[in-house]
């Protein structure tokens, strides 16, 4: 059996490179929106408290007590003809705000079924008249938490879909699986 490190010398010779995954469930996103930052804050801050932790989840997933069990209400995954089957069927519910001053929000969001605990947050930064800077972050609350399924991207992703951020001309974002744990398999329809 060949060991860990024995694994990462061996594909660093032979590639050049080792994909690296943040040590820990977590995701960092740079966003550059075409908008004022105070209207961007106040969009996410919107959609928040629209899926705010009293807010029912899609099948109804937040009331059902076992880990991946079926929804109580018949739904698709968003934006699909797919059943969903298992819980979570969707995750765009079940967010809390912390804080806020000027220039951020912190804030959580808590997965259905489990209730496990996703710290986020946004920092603004005004670039032009036209153009916020912002940086997104999501990391799971639970030191131990190492694969999350693109979890904490999504944190991130369903708040600026929700609120239409992402549909704006000139929306960009950067991240990488360097710095968002499984980003290469994130399902924001399910996560």
């Amino acid at each position: 059996m060949i060991g860990l490190n024995s694994f990462v010398t061996l594909s660093v010779l032979l590639f050049g490179s080792v994909v690296s995954y943040p040590d820990h469930a977590e995701c960092k996103v740079k966003y550059n929106i075409p908008l004022e930052c105070g209207t961007v804050k106040q969009m996410i801050l919107d959609q928040m408290q629209v899926w705010d932790k009293s807010a029912e989840c899609p099948g109804n997933c937040e009331k059902v007590k076992q880990r991946k069990g079926a929804p109580l209400v018949r739904v698709n995954l968003e934006g699909t003809e797919t059943e969903c089957t298992s819980c979570p069927c969707g995750q765009k519910c079940l967010y809390t705000l912390t804080n806020t001053t000027e220039n951020t929000i912190t804030g959580s969001h808590f997965t259905p079924v489990v209730q496990y605990e996703d710290i986020v947050s946004f920092k603004f930064s005004q670039e032009s008249d036209t153009e916020c800077n912002v940086e997104g972050f999501s990391t799971a609350s639970l030191s131990y938490a190492y694969y999350d399924f693109g979890t904490n991207y999504c944190n991130l992703r369903n708040l600026m879909d929700g609120s239409g951020i992402s549909e704006q001309d000139g929306y960009t974002e950067e991240t990488s699986v360097d710095v968002c744990m499984q980003l290469d398999t994130a399902d924001c329809t399910k996560y």
